[in-house]
């Protein structure tokens, strides 16, 4: 009689505890307890760096298991020394994201040679937007317009050289013939704003959302002048600044400056292939969600940031048309970046 009823009751809470096994959710398992990386190539401070802090404050609520979040700051060559450890070194389980930083993909499309990965092989998670990308001097410099930056030296201070705060403004020099003398090896776009403060350079070739979040005071007092800005139309912030590839002289040059001044992949996050499936799509969802969290889109207007949510696929959408650049034009565009 006991061993009939110890039998019962075994199989009543068997059938009990059957929903629970069923209701089981292995990404929720999986994350529970865990912690998320997002790495930044760049150095601390930045655009880039400011972006993933929020990002990584907001992100967990919305990834099953509620994981914690953290950035890790790894600079060099542009963000290329952290996208090959990604790709190539760090665990592939989906606990590591790397945020994508300036030309970057860019790069790689035009061949750079210490890049260990390949662009369309990465699972693409999402990204926040269109970089507008602008080369902008103090009023009070020699030329305050690129038509006069190509009789008067204008200086201005860039990352290292690899970076496009350096390669954009070599480009244009090469190619329409403007005087802007680079100075490289500054720590971020922070440093090179307190080197115009220190009087070192005029100014500085990056993210126009920089000075609406570090200087917006500058903007304010009508301290700024912006020589031309890179993206794939006018900023409402800028509109009476020329677009690079409204300065072009022929079809030619007109299909350079659209390749460098536009694409989606600037502001992209992305998880090195071999992340299983399940958590890769988890990860897209949740960063998704997350541009789209009232409470996220308050901490990023509070930082001046403007969100635009961007689908992994949009992205590499944008990167499968970047590469079918002709050679002809790539050896053109590598050779006035100076690569």
């Amino acid at each position: 009689m006991i061993q009939r009823f110890a039998a019962a009751l075994a199989a009543i809470v068997s059938l009990a505890l059957a929903p629970a096994a069923q209701a089981a959710d292995p990404i929720a398992d999986f994350y529970k307890g865990k912690t998320v990386s997002i790495y930044v190539g760049l150095a601390a401070g930045g655009v880039y760096s400011t972006f993933a802090q929020t990002l990584a404050k907001h992100m967990t609520r919305h990834i099953p298991g509620n994981p914690t979040i953290v950035v890790q700051h790894q600079p060099g060559a542009s963000g290329l020394i952290a996208a090959n450890n990604v790709y190539n070194v760090l665990p592939k389980d989906g606990t590591v994201m790397l945020t994508l930083s300036g030309s970057l993909t860019k790069r790689i499309v035009l061949g750079e040679p210490e890049a260990k990965f390949d662009p369309l092989k990465w699972n693409w998670i999402g990204g926040w937007g269109e970089a507008v990308n602008d080369c902008t001097v103090w009023k009070s410099s020699p030329a305050t317009t690129l038509e006069e930056a190509k009789t008067k030296e204008v200086v201005i201070g860039t990352l290292d050289t690899g970076s496009n705060t350096h390669t954009n403004p070599l480009l244009i020099n090469n190619i329409l013939g403007t005087k802007m003398k680079l100075v490289s090896g500054y720590n971020g776009g922070s440093q090179v704003r307190l080197a115009m403060e220190r009087g070192e350079v005029h100014g500085f070739c990056g993210q126009f959302e920089g000075w609406k979040s570090a200087k917006p005071e500058w903007l304010a007092d009508g301290k700024l002048a912006h020589l031309v800005q890179l993206a794939s139309k006018r900023s409402a912030d800028m509109p009476n600044t020329p677009l690079l590839s409204e300065l072009a002289r022929n079809d030619e040059e007109r299909e350079i400056f659209r390749f460098i001044q536009s694409g989606l992949e600037d502001r992209a996050s992305v998880m090195a292939p071999g992340v299983p499936a399940a958590r890769a799509a988890t990860m897209q969802k949740a960063y998704i969600d997350t541009l789209n969290d009232p409470q996220f889109l308050e901490d990023a207007t509070k930082l001046k940031f403007e969100i635009f949510p961007t689908t992994g696929q949009e992205v590499r959408a944008s990167i499968e048309q970047m590469m079918q650049l002709k050679p002809e034009t790539v050896a053109k565009v590598r050779k006035a970046m100076g690569m």
